[in-house]
C-alpha cells in the first residue's frame, strides 16, 4: 500500500487505508472473464419458500450478465448487509456515504466477471429472479490494480473492508500456496425464500469450474460467522488464519467490531485444481 499519511488506520498497528477522490478516476481492477456468452456453471434444483410451502424450482448457477450488476448489488444491500456479522457489528445499514462506497467496490469486481449468481426463471416472463450471488474477483499478486488500492471516503467503508483485508494478507495464501493469483469473495448472499436447501454450498463449489475455466488455482476467502466457517469446511476449505474479535483492535486498543455475535473471524482457502 502506499504510504499517503491520510490514510492512516490501524488494526493491530498494521492497517492503511486510501481516501477516495471526488472525481470518477479510481482503479480498475484486471478483467479475467473472456468475451463470449454468458457461462452456466450448473443448473440444480431448489425450492422457494411460499408462504408455508417449498415449491421446487430450476435454478441456473452462472456468470452475472452486465445488465443485472446493479439488481446483484441491491441484493447484497438489502441481504448481505443485514446478516453479515462484521456489518452488523459496524451498524453499517444506514449509513449512505458507506453504501455508495461499497457499492462502488461490489461493482468494480463485478466487473471482472467471474461473479456467480443463482437465477430462477420468471414465471411471468420478466427479468430472472436473484435467489443467492458470490461478488467474485480476482487478485493478481504483482498487479498494482487491487481492491487496497482503490480509494475509499466513508471511514465506516475504510474500517470494514481494510481491516478485512488486513487479516486476510495474514493467511499469506500466495507463498503458501506458491501462486501468483487467486480468487476471493467480498460476500455471498442467499435470498430468505431460497434458504434451507444448501444453496449457499452449491455457489460456493462453483469456484472449482471457475478456477479451472479460468486458470485460478486457488480460491481464499474470509469467513466471518461459525455458520459460513462450516459451510467453508463442507466445501473442502482449510483454515489457514484465524482470529478472535476480541483480538482485532484499532490503534487506540477498541475492538473494531465491538458486540459481533460470533467468536472467531477465520481466512479459510483451498486449492481448486
Amino acid at each position: 500500500m502506499r504510504n499517503d499519511k491520510r490514510r492512516r488506520l490501524q488494526a493491530n498497528g498494521r492497517m492503511s487505508c486510501p481516501t477516495k477522490n471526488d472525481d470518477e478516476t479510481n482503479v480498475e481492477l484486471p478483467p479475467i472473464r473472456t468475451p463470449g456468452p454468458i457461462k452456466i456453471w450448473n443448473t440444480i434444483d431448489g425450492f422457494k419458500k411460499v408462504g408455508d410451502k417449498s415449491i421446487p424450482v430450476k435454478i441456473m448457477l452462472q456468470e452475472i450478465p452486465e445488465d443485472r450488476y446493479d439488481d446483484a448489488i441491491d441484493h447484497m444491500v438489502t441481504y448481505f448487509l443485514v446478516d453479515e456479522p462484521c456489518c452488523s457489528a459496524l451498524k453499517v445499514i444506514g449509513d449512505p456515504l458507506f453504501l455508495r462506497d461499497l457499492r462502488n467496490v461490489w461493482k468494480i469486481i463485478l466487473k471482472q466477471g467471474l461473479s456467480v449468481g443463482a437465477f430462477v426463471e420468471n414465471p411471468d416472463g420478466g427479468k430472472p429472479e436473484i435467489a443467492g450471488l458470490n461478488v467474485i474477483g480476482v487478485e493478481v499478486k504483482d498487479d498494482h490494480r487491487k481492491v487496497e488500492n482503490y480509494k475509499i471516503t466513508s471511514l465506516l467503508a475504510q474500517k470494514l473492508i481494510y481491516t478485512v483485508m488486513d487479516l486476510c494478507k495474514e493467511a499469506h495464501i500466495y507463498e503458501f500456496y506458491n501462486t501468483d493469483r487467486y480468487m476471493y469473495a467480498l460476500g455471498l448472499s442467499v435470498h430468505p425464500s431460497y434458504r434451507g436447501h444448501a444453496l449457499g454450498g452449491h455457489i460456493l463449489n462453483t469456484r472449482l469450474q471457475i478456477g479451472r475455466e479460468y486458470n485460478i488455482p486457488v480460491t481464499s476467502t474470509a469467513f466471518t460467522s461459525a455458520i459460513s466457517q462450516k459451510l467453508a469446511a463442507r466445501c473442502g476449505f482449510e483454515v489457514r488464519f484465524e482470529k478472535d474479535y476480541d483480538q482485532i483492535l484499532d490503534k487506540e486498543g477498541k475492538e473494531v467490531f465491538p458486540n459481533i455475535k460470533f467468536k472467531t473471524f477465520k481466512v479459510m482457502a483451498r486449492r481448486l485444481y
